[in-house]
């Protein structure tokens, strides 16, 4: 009897202890958020907290370690900042601040923890030109005072993240726009000038620094740029001169968008915009690819015609690249990796443009004539010949957006032409 009581006094305990132990694990699985400064990982009293999905910082404590001194005005509840030469005025409960007299609202209100002011983090970024970063994975807030950017031409230290950019070539337009930075002055399009349409309602007060191939080096300096992104197959031989007037990235190729974006996120402190546009052009890649199982084996032409009664075959760049990740093949006589177009001198040659879809990204960026060859190539019986002609899968597509531009918004209206097209 007296065994069997200890039994049952036992049982219960155990499942007692069971019970008392689940609330004490999870709290004890709940790992503190880490802040790193500059590769360091900083000792604090109060601890950073996540409210309402916005990462907040204790940040008197940070401030201070990131050179910045703080005062605080008991009877208005506002706290002083000063680093440098920006002075930052925040307002203990409230989300409204200013940065050396600018009015900023704050995504979170500022609040009190254990004496503490706790902040939002991207403010803190905002405010000093830190580059700054919350991973919600490894509960780790991320500040930079400087950033190392690797670029066509080596590396370049920022000390701070750039307000006054300057874009030289087509695609970091694009990009920049995509990334939410609104450039002080960009060299202007190749055609729709000063900027292509689909970018134009951004792009008001920005300097036209005039062509691509020659940009306006007086306008530049008088810009005063904090940073100028080019690109080395336009850029290379006035890269001293550019890194004289401010710290100069170079793109290694034009049409690469993923990877000049992320450079360009890198740089900007854009890391957020660059990673959603990605996540979401990866979830249409996966969805195209899904939807076209059954044309997948159909190949793609991509063709363009100039005024000297020539035309060419886009192999791989900017659309290429594209067509490639969406796993869409192309003619056996287009299968060149080591090229980036085709180029043909005359009308005997129109059976290489054959295809099951052939795409025409002519526009009249020479005046008008290219569509006089073009007109004039399909009168040649050759023309009739083309897969393409045949099933009524000829289209005229947008050059600007296909080919002239070359940025992220860029290939992702290419990417709704080609749901359209493939009737997805």
């Amino acid at each position: 009897m007296i065994k069997s009581t200890l039994r049952s006094i036992a049982l219960c305990l155990s499942l007692l202890l069971a019970i008392v132990s689940v609330p004490f694990a999870a709290t004890a699985a709940e790992a503190p958020i880490k802040v790193v400064l500059d590769g360091q990982t900083l000792s604090l009293s109060v601890q950073p907290q996540v409210i309402n999905s916005v990462p907040m910082i204790p940040y008197n404590s940070i401030a201070s370690k990131i050179g910045a001194t703080v005062s605080f005005d008991q009877k208005t509840k506002k706290i002083k900042t000063t680093r440098g030469k920006t002075t930052a005025e925040l307002t203990q409960d409230s989300n409204q601040a200013t940065v050396n007299g600018k009015a900023v609202t704050l995504n979170a209100k500022v609040i009190t923890k254990s004496g503490t002011s706790l902040v939002p983090l991207q403010f803190l970024g905002d405010a000093f030109g830190l580059w700054v970063n919350w991973s919600a994975a490894t509960k780790t807030v991320s500040i930079e005072t400087k950033r190392t950017i690797t670029h066509a031409m080596g590396t370049t230290t920022l000390t701070s993240v750039p307000k006054r950019v300057v874009v030289l070539f087509n695609g970091m337009v694009d990009i920049s726009l995509t990334l939410g930075v609104k450039p002080v002055g960009a060299v202007e399009s190749w055609v729709q000038a000063p900027w292509y349409h689909y970018l134009r309602s951004d792009m008001s007060g920005v300097k036209n620094l005039g062509s691509e191939l020659q940009p306006n080096i007086e306008a530049i300096v008088a810009l005063k740029p904090d940073l100028i992104i080019g690109a080395k197959p336009r850029h290379e031989k006035i890269y001293s001169q550019l890194s004289k007037i401010a710290p100069t990235l170079l793109a290694d190729q034009l049409f690469e968008w993923k990877v000049n974006m992320d450079m360009a996120a890198q740089a900007l402190n854009k890391e957020d915009k660059a990673s959603s546009f990605m996540k979401d052009w990866n979830k249409r890649v996966a969805d195209f690819k899904s939807k076209v199982s059954s044309l997948a084996n159909n190949e793609i032409s991509i063709v363009r015609f100039y005024g000297d009664n020539s035309a060419r075959i886009y192999v791989t760049g900017f659309a290429g690249s594209i067509l490639q990740e969406l796993g869409l093949k192309r003619p056996k006589s287009q299968q060149s990796p080591d090229k980036v177009f085709i180029d043909l001198a005359s009308q005997e040659q129109i059976p290489l443009i054959d295809g099951d879809i052939i795409f025409n990204i002519t526009s009249s960026n020479g005046g008008g004539d290219e569509f006089k060859t073009q007109e004039e190539w399909k009168k040649n019986p050759l023309w009739e010949n083309l897969k393409g002609v045949k099933n009524g899968k000829y289209y005229q597509v947008n050059d600007i957006t296909w080919n002239m531009s070359g940025g992220a918004t860029a290939a992702k209206m290419m990417l709704d032409d080609l749901f359209f097209y493939f009737d997805l």
